[in-house]
């Protein structure tokens, strides 16, 4: 079947698994109600704190990447590159509340920050970051406007986002043993695959897919979520972070990889690693 488009470094052996708080609004309740967790590149977690950053200090010099793209109840990775070494990374959102401060392992300038995002945000964010030397000098802030490509969410919502250039595939199998994926995005059930990105090395600058079941028709059961490789078209490594929103719980997300040398399976139905398996409610 012929596909439809429709729309750093931090590699686990394996799989990291962390929670982060459930998604919020997007009215001014402060920076966690729409950064709802954040790892740094150990893959602790990161701890909460009310009121203003820091002011800053000192001469340190922050770099971001130009913009950024993500989805509402994604996830996304933030390489964050100093002029000095970090031992601090403080996140929050421009003009709220509130702000996350990340622990960084000694002796490195560039440290990646894992970001969770609520599942109602409006369409662009302004993430801003502030660096701590070991000499405790704070840099100013720096802003990275990203922007939100609005997706469906639901009781159930499952989204991957990744790094470069290639095309992913997100596959998920429903209690009922359907499997939605490019080429079955919608489940008798009510599931959809609504975002489907990078189709066909057609890129798109997106880097990520959905997957969701609206409010009262997730059925009840175990559902499996994998992650295909299906064609390598920038022939590089593929860091990749799958996100798994349950109604009433906290975010769950899971982070993986496939090798340069893997240079893809143009997969089908039952293609892709498992990532993780889940039981709703």
């Amino acid at each position: 079947m012929n596909r439809i488009l429709t729309l750093r470094t931090l590699v686990a052996i394996g799989f990291l698994t962390f929670n982060a708080g459930c998604g919020g609004g997007d009215g001014g309740g402060g920076t966690r109600d729409r950064v709802t967790g954040v790892r740094g590149p150990d893959g602790a977690a990161a701890i909460y704190h009310d009121g203003a950053l820091p002011p800053s200090s000192g001469t340190i010099q922050v770099t971001l990447p130009d913009s950024a793209t993500a989805i509402n109840g994604g996830s996304t990775m933030i390489s964050v590159q100093s002029s000095s070494d970090i031992v601090t990374i403080y996140v929050s959102i421009d003009g709220q509340s509130g702000y996350w401060e990340v622990t960084v392992p000694a002796g490195t300038a560039i440290a990646d920050v894992l970001l969770t995002l609520a599942q109602q945000l409006p369409p662009q964010i302004r993430i801003v970051f502030e660096v701590v030397d070991s000499a405790g000098n704070v840099s100013a802030p720096e802003t990275l406007v990203t922007t939100i490509v609005q997706v469906k969410t639901g009781d159930i919502q499952i989204s991957v986002s990744w790094d470069v250039d290639n095309d992913l595939d997100l596959h998920v199998v429903d209690p009922n043993q359907f499997e939605i994926y490019y080429a079955d995005p919608l489940s008798p059930a009510g599931g959809e695959l609504d975002l489907d990105s990078n189709a066909a090395c057609v890129i798109d600058g997106i880097r990520n897919e959905n997957v969701l079941w609206p409010v009262g028709q997730a059925p009840h059961g175990t559902y499996t979520v994998r992650v295909d490789n299906y064609d390598n078209c920038a022939y590089t490594a593929a860091n990749f972070v799958v996100t798994v929103q349950k109604k009433g719980q906290a975010a769950q997300t899971f982070m993986g990889s496939f090798d340069a040398s893997d240079l893809g399976d143009l997969g089908d139905v039952g293609a892709g690693k498992v990532i993780t398996s889940f039981t709703y409610p």
